[in-house]
């Protein structure tokens, strides 16, 4: 009887363990979608304050955008807030673009997570409307209970109709 009585308590505080650390986890998740979604809004707003303090503002921070014609790579804060500021102040009178991010994929490892998701931009241009696919890779790092980007890597994804195979 006292056996089976310790069985149980131990599953049950067991069971507790467990589902307290999934719905912390899952709650990381949500915080980390937030400052993903919140760097996007700070883009799109011409926020510079908010879109350098979804960042890490240190020498290690990098971003990277692969393209056709290469890889461009920002090193280091100054760098990846030259950028943002370059980005903020352009004539944004030139297009009008729409962006969802989709598909995430997010591993949390305590206070470091990896992030993986699909971004969707829907671009009118002089009344022409096209679709930009990309994929977006970022490295967080949990400072002061807050998430923060210190990788941001991204990759145009090819257009190619159904049955099309791309060559490589």
């Amino acid at each position: 009887m006292k056996k089976t009585l310790l069985l149980l308590i131990s599953c049950s505080l067991l069971a507790v363990v467990c589902c307290q650390d999934e719905s912390g986890i899952e709650k990381e998740k949500k915080a980390i979608i937030a400052v993903i979604e919140a760097e996007k809004i700070a883009y799109y707003t011409q926020d510079l304050q908010g879109l350098d303090d979804s960042w890490v503002q240190e020498a290690s921070s990098r971003k990277l955008f692969l393209t056709s014609h290469g890889v461009t790579e920002l090193t280091g804060w100054d760098q990846i807030h030259q950028n943002n500021r370059e980005a903020i102040e352009r004539d944004w009178n030139e297009h009008v673009e729409t962006v969802q991010y989709l598909n995430y994929t997010i591993n949390v490892y305590g206070n470091t997570a990896l992030v993986l998701h699909d971004s969707e931009h829907k671009i009118t241009d002089h009344g022409e409307e096209s679709l930009l696919n990309m994929r977006r890779i970022i490295h967080l790092v949990k400072i002061d209970e807050e998430w923060k980007i210190d990788l941001l890597a991204m990759y145009f994804m090819p257009h190619n109709p159904l049955g099309v195979e791309i060559e490589m």
